[in-house]
């Protein structure tokens, strides 16, 4: 039996880099399709938000020398001149102990000192407002540029637009975005006993789950994932899928046949193609040893372990660190927390556990998850995961670590 020669992540990574280095270019998109998608150019606002002053509150504007010593025991009355509505400029200019009525996020008089809460006032009758609490300078009011100032960059090159970033670019008035083109992915999943989405469970065969966690882990990071129909453990059937994704795509990921079992075909599908070149056999990470990284055709083909835990991980160690390389991208994002949980590796290759976050003692902690690699209910429970470095055989109970979330 063959046995794996493991290599070191950080090799990996160095060979994915060097061979298959790809200018990716920048596209024009509306807003709306650019969830998901890698910016590839600094994001500037177009204007001031709000581009008004606004009020914070359902209230009355005042000027401050009117009401600042007003009080519950201490009433001010003041005449109420104009009403502003919502979406509409007020033009109304506020004199000494008059007042303007002004909800929430409608524009205050362009000299009003302040809004007092409507729960501080007394409508005595059309005109008369009593004031019945005191406010500070501009108390209640939004500034112009408050929330976004005009030019501020509001998003650097090579962010991953989320649906919160949405919001706030359309609140600044971006409608089209740069960003960097989508490459395509073909995804194979490999087995005699896996079925796909369509089909009924019968004897002990699976549902392919594999192919559904890779689309969702590639959609979210700006590439266009296609499922293929499965194969079973046939040669000729895995070739013939190969050569069609070869035909249609700029990757190509491999679920299953890439462990030492002599009926794992993965790699003798690969090495049957005249352009090819087998780079990795094995990779020192826990889970996802057995992984393994070719190119046929200039083209990065992955096999990637069966077990539906490891193949997730392989994706989150390796090849989005290598997909943000392609975008020049090397910041990472995570969280610092307290590992609350004594734990032992082996030294000698990476091992990645996934983990939920707490809040405890006002300090964030992080509690691992256990479970087998070929489950994946746990995975999906995972806020994030730590990543433990090859030369240290654990993580000790009080220690930081890194959180990386999905």
């Amino acid at each position: 039996m063959k046995l794996f020669d493991v290599t070191t992540v950080d090799k990996v990574l160095e060979i994915m880099k060097n061979k298959f280095k790809k200018d990716i270019i920048s596209e024009k998109v509306s807003l709306i399709d650019g969830l998901n998608r890698y910016i590839s150019d600094d994001i500037k606002s177009n204007i001031n938000v709000p581009h008004f002053r606004k009020s914070l509150v359902d209230g009355y504007s005042v000027l401050f020398n009117d009401v600042f010593l007003a009080s519950e025991s201490n009433p001010v009355c003041l005449k109420k001149i104009d009403e502003s509505y919502m979406g509409k400029i007020c033009n109304t200019l506020l004199e000494e102990e008059t007042c303007v009525y002004t909800p929430t996020g409608a524009m205050v008089p362009k000299n009003s000192q302040g809004v007092v809460m409507i729960e501080y006032c007394e409508v005595l009758n059309e005109k008369d407002i009593l004031i019945q609490n005191s406010i500070s300078f501009n108390e209640n009011i939004v500034e112009v540029g408050e929330d976004i100032k005009e030019n501020e960059v509001l998003y650097e090159k090579g962010h991953l637009i989320n649906e919160r970033d949405i919001g706030v670019l359309a609140g600044a008035n971006i409608k089209e975005v740069d960003v960097y083109e989508k490459l395509t992915v073909g995804i194979i999943s490999t087995g005699d006993e896996i079925l796909d989405i369509s089909e009924d469970i019968k004897e002990t065969k699976i549902k392919d789950i594999n192919a559904y966690i890779l689309y969702g882990q590639l959609k979210n990071i700006n590439l266009n994932p296609i499922i293929y129909p499965s194969a079973k453990d046939n040669l000729n059937d895995i070739i013939n899928l190969i050569q069609k994704a070869l035909n249609e795509c700029d990757i190509i990921l491999i679920s299953g046949g890439s462990s030492v079992g002599k009926k794992d075909e993965t790699l003798k599908a690969i090495e049957s193609f005249e352009n090819s070149e087998v780079l990795v056999e094995g990779i020192a990470i826990k889970p996802g040893k057995p992984t393994i990284i070719a190119s046929i055709c200039n083209k990065l083909v992955m096999g990637l372990p069966g077990h539906p835990l490891s193949c997730a991980f392989v994706i989150e160690a390796i090849f989005k660190k290598y997909i943000k390389s392609l975008y020049n991208i090397d910041k990472e994002e995570y969280t610092l927390c307290e590992f609350t949980y004594n734990y032992h590796k082996a030294k000698g290759r990476e091992e990645y556990l996934g983990v939920n976050i707490e809040k405890k003692d006002n300090r964030l902690v992080c509690v691992p998850i256990f479970s087998k690699s070929s489950t994946i209910k746990q995975f999906a429970k995972c806020d994030g995961y730590v990543k433990i470095d090859r030369e240290l055989e654990g993580i000790k109970n009080g220690d930081i670590v890194k959180v990386y979330t999905f």
